[in-house]
């Protein structure tokens, strides 16, 4: 914290015309000092969902929502330090996921070292161009999502975190669902099933504090 007190903003947002620490600065600035005190971090992606998101132009887009694991190792003694970060990235190709483990990567860092940032979140300029749309049509699509069906994918993502929250509990599913009062899963709509998914990567992200504290 003592060496890496500022990161020169040399990224440049062009849709909000701003600029900001690029995640290649911030982790060349902190492992320059990482592996001068013989440190070294790893990362570990621990969870990860995917939904379909369609933009104010009618595209599809992909958000991935991930949970990593970063572990700093201290090569003399062997201490180490472990914490947890979420990252979510969109795209319309394949990126999304890598989005989603830089974004995370990014904000661990500057959180675990305070380095500072304003109030200036990042964004992709593609993404706020595609997304630049008035409150109305926001809530029409909202609207629209309501009508829509839960797609396989979901339903896939519902029943795999289910399981992993029951098994992390010592649960049955069955009591799971009953918690999120479900009682049919492929009876949602899309917008249900994007609660449900975030709620159950809640529940597990708090299962795994709780498992590291314990540990």
């Amino acid at each position: 914290m003592q060496e890496v007190k500022y990161i020169q903003k040399r990224g440049h947002n062009k849709f909000h015309n701003y600029k900001y620490a690029t995640e290649s600065d911030v982790s060349e600035k902190v492992r320059e000092e990482l592996a001068a005190r013989n440190i070294m971090m790893i990362p570990n992606v621990v969870s990860h969902s995917n939904r379909e998101h369609i933009n104010a132009k009618g595209k599809t887009e992909y958000i991935a929502t991930i949970m990593m694991e970063f572990r700093f190792i201290d090569g003399d003694s062997g201490e180490e330090i472990t914490f947890h970060s979420i990252g979510e990235g969109q795209d319309a190709g394949d990126k999304a996921v890598y989005k989603a483990i830089t974004g995370a990567q990014k904000y661990a860092l500057m959180k675990a070292f305070m380095i500072p940032t304003g109030d200036d979140p990042e964004a992709d300029t593609g993404t706020d161009e595609r997304n630049s749309e008035s409150i109305d049509s926001k809530q029409r699509e909202t609207s629209q999502s309501e009508n829509v069906p839960i797609t396989a994918e979901q339903v896939g993502i519902i029943k795999t975190k289910a399981m992993e929250f029951a098994k992390a509990r010592n649960q049955s599913v069955e009591a799971v669902y009953k918690v999120l009062k479900i009682d049919d899963v492929t009876r949602l709509n899309m917008v249900q099933a994007d609660a449900v998914i975030e709620q159950l990567m809640i529940w597990i992200q708090n299962v795994n504090k709780k498992g590291n504290k314990g540990a």
